[in-house]
């Protein structure tokens, strides 16, 4: 069984993702998985197998803030030699319309096998719109009540205590997310070549223009040629 579809180069393909969104989301996969791995070691009380493979639990725990200043780091570097981009992505998440919401209505079959009729999408689909405003928000949120947690001494008291189960509640929802993006973005039939787009930049022209119709005109059809 062939998860991720075979990357052809042998036919029409457009850019869909530059280096840079590449590189963050690729750095933010791997500081986020290695935070999630070594938090759970440190939240679950049964958990000493998973802390065993960073050398126990104070390896666990030195890997854990390692991963996130990384994360940190990433993020900020994404948010300032990408700001343009970051604005696009932005304006792409406010055009959520009509056609995002029947995406997410007639999506559920579409997962199963049905055929469907795919209403014509911007760049971000209706799913990827509601994970764009998701995931980030429960990053962020990790990250800020991470250091309020690293770093008590600094902050009052009941903020350090309320850092701790907004910690926990973003975690959970973040994995939640982002396991259902990786699945849909890399493994799903119908969206598998996705994932080609931000490991190589690019996706076949005719995938983006069935999944992303009103992107790719927009960029490469008939009105990026009339503008």
């Amino acid at each position: 069984m062939q998860w991720i579809p075979e990357y052809k180069a042998d036919v029409p393909r457009v850019e869909r993702f530059n280096f840079l969104a590449r590189f963050s989301h690729w750095g933010h996969t791997v500081t986020f998985l290695l935070c999630l791995f070594t938090g759970l070691a440190l939240f679950l009380s049964d958990a000493g197998w998973l802390a065993a493979i960073f050398g126990g639990y104070a390896g666990a725990g030195l890997v854990h803030r390692i991963a996130a200043v990384g994360l940190t780091i990433i993020l900020a570097i994404g948010m300032v030699a990408g700001f343009k981009g970051i604005i696009a992505w932005f304006q792409d998440i406010l055009r959520f319309g009509v056609n995002d919401i029947m995406f997410i209505v007639k999506f559920p079959l579409e997962f199963f096998g049905f055929p469907v009729k795919v209403p014509p999408q911007t760049r971000f689909n209706g799913g990827e719109k509601g994970n764009s405003m998701v995931t980030p928000t429960m990053v962020i949120l990790l990250v800020l009540s991470g250091y309020i947690m690293w770093f008590p001494a600094i902050f009052p008291g009941g903020l350090v205590r309320v850092a701790y189960w907004t910690h926990d509640i973003a975690m959970v929802l973040g994995t939640v997310m982002v396991s259902m993006h990786a699945y849909l973005g890399s493994f799903h039939p119908g969206s598998g070549e996705s994932f080609w787009g931000m490991w190589k930049g690019t996706v076949r022209a005719d995938w983006a223009k069935h999944h992303h119709a009103i992107w790719y005109e927009e960029t490469y059809g008939d009105k990026k040629d009339a503008e």
